[in-house]
């Protein structure tokens, strides 16, 4: 059990500034940015949420913020803070900036070798368009227009290089936008869009743009639900899983399909992670291995270390020798690997039920099958209902199976 009231202090030291900050968790990273006028605790609601589902969140105050110094005047000099920031964690994290630290976001990857250390990017209720007269009238409304005035007209004199850095950017990006309180428009979304068609967009009606404070467990919702699976993909695509053959395609379809089958069992964070990945080691029935075990570490970085020993479980299992002992209450899984015995039991032999499952209905839907391989797939799949019933129910629903 991860003790969130003990996080880990962090401090970071800059040419001009001391910046401070912690981090809790375990799991893919995510680096939060605060708005401006607030600092690193007003993301405790969601980090704990985010935490709880099996993620490893970094918090800093921002410059000229909370207990770090330094002054808050120019964009370029919080972008360097966030590429810093980037630099202290491993490759692969996802950045979430809300309005500040979505402004210091996108101008830090603006930078080639910042965007590489990005798996993707959440902006809380911020675009690059920033239009002067809107923001300004905004940031009025809300006592703010006087605090950082430097700030605001460096801001605004970089959107052309904020819409060239997203323009850029190439990776998923996720756009959380408040309700009627929020001056983000549906003209700058569809701007946001015509640049980074990636983009995914959710609206949180209840809130206004202060999310992660008005609207915490919404927002650590859509970022566990969205992002969370962003390290993971970057990894993938960077060990070649979308050029390699799978039966009925490309090894990362198949294993993006198996994910979707898995969200939609509505399992938690680890096993839909473990899915998206399940292939990673090769598996008794497909050897090519993406990642050799000798690098397990990685997909640890990206996945975190329960969704990585479910990966590893799925890929060691000797199916020779361990399927004929399927349906009984403790399964002793053969590593093929090693030789050595694994006992699977209650939550453990669940998760691998349930991935099993979803693998087995995927090919069946997708390959080309003979109709006795299909009899097997369905006679295992029942087998595996001792296991995960519900899960077992709707694949053998499926008409590939019967």
């Amino acid at each position: 059990m991860i003790d969130l009231t003990n996080p880990w202090m962090r401090r970071l030291t800059r040419p001009d500034a001391v910046l401070y900050g912690e981090e809790v968790g375990a799991g893919p990273t995510l680096l939060l940015l605060h708005a401006g006028g607030e600092r690193r605790q007003v993301w405790r609601p969601v980090i704990d949420a985010l935490v709880d589902a099996g993620n490893r969140c970094v918090a800093y105050d921002q410059r000229g913020h909370g207990d770090s110094d330094g002054e808050l005047r120019a964009l370029v000099p919080c972008a360097d803070d966030v590429a810093a920031m980037l630099d202290a964690e491993p490759p692969g994290c996802v950045v979430v900036g809300a309005s500040l630290g979505g402004l210091a976001a996108m101008a830090a990857l603006g930078d080639p070798a910042t965007r590489e250390r990005v798996a993707g990017l959440v902006l809380v209720d911020c675009v690059p368009d920033l239009d002067p007269h809107r923001i300004r009238h905004f940031l009025a409304d809300i006592g703010m227009l006087g605090t950082y005035p430097e700030f605001i007209d460096d801001a605004l004199a970089h959107v052309a290089s904020l819409r060239l850095a997203i323009t850029e950017f190439g990776r998923p990006i996720l756009l959380v936008r408040g309700g009627a309180g929020s001056p983000v428009t549906d003209d700058d979304v569809d701007r946001l869009l015509d640049l980074a068609p990636q983009t995914t967009v959710v609206r949180i009606p209840g809130a206004g743009h202060l999310i992660a404070r008005e609207q915490p467990a919404v927002l650590a919702e859509a970022i566990a639900t969205i992002a969370t699976e962003w390290p993971a993909l970057a990894l993938l695509r960077q060990l070649g899983a979308g050029q390699l053959d799978h039966p009925g395609g490309k090894l990362l379809d198949h294993l993006r399909r198996v994910n979707r089958l898995v969200t939609d069992w509505s399992t938690s964070q680890h096993v839909r992670l473990a899915a998206l990945c399940h292939a990673a080691y090769g598996t008794d029935g497909f050897p090519d291995a993406v990642l050799p075990l000798d690098q397990r570490t990685r997909l640890r970085t990206a996945i975190g270390d329960e969704a990585e020993i479910l990966v590893y479980r799925y890929g060691a299992c000797d199916r020779s020798k361990t399927y004929p002992r399927l349906g009984a209450s403790q399964l002793p899984l053969t590593d093929r690997f090693t030789g050595e015995i694994i006992t699977l039991a209650a939550a453990d032999l669940a998760d691998f039920a349930v991935l099993t499952i979803a693998n087995e209905l995927d090919v069946a839907r997708t390959a080309s099958l003979t109709p006795a391989t299909r009899r097997d797939i369905r006679t295992l799949i029942t087998t595996l209902a001792t296991y995960a019933p519900g899960a077992a129910a709707q694949a053998l629903a499926d008409p590939s199976v019967s």
